[in-house]
């Protein structure tokens, strides 16, 4: 949480918010609301950024895909069809 943060202990979980500790059990209805609701938003982001790492996985395998493209066609187009390739060379 920015600002904040919520530790588990044995059975009472605390709530440090701008360097203040709080009892989770004492806060409000509305405050708890708003602790789950940034739970679950902290929650989100991180699942976006383990997206956003796949994409960029991704991109670069496609990066690396383009410039063999380029730079050597004829590989490329026997990385895109193995058969063909198989089907040309001797037995």
């Amino acid at each position: 949480m920015d600002n904040s943060s919520a530790q588990s202990g044995n059975s009472d979980l605390n709530l440090t918010l701008a360097g203040k500790q709080y009892a989770y059990e004492s806060l409000s209805e509305p405050a708890r609301q708003l602790v789950a609701a940034i739970r679950a938003s902290e929650e989100e982001m991180k699942s976006i950024r383990n997206q956003l790492a796949l994409m960029d996985v991704g991109r670069r395998a496609l990066v690396a895909q383009l410039r063999l493209a380029v730079e050597s066609p004829e590989a490329f187009q026997r990385l895109q069809n193995p058969e063909t390739a198989n089907a040309s060379e001797p037995a």
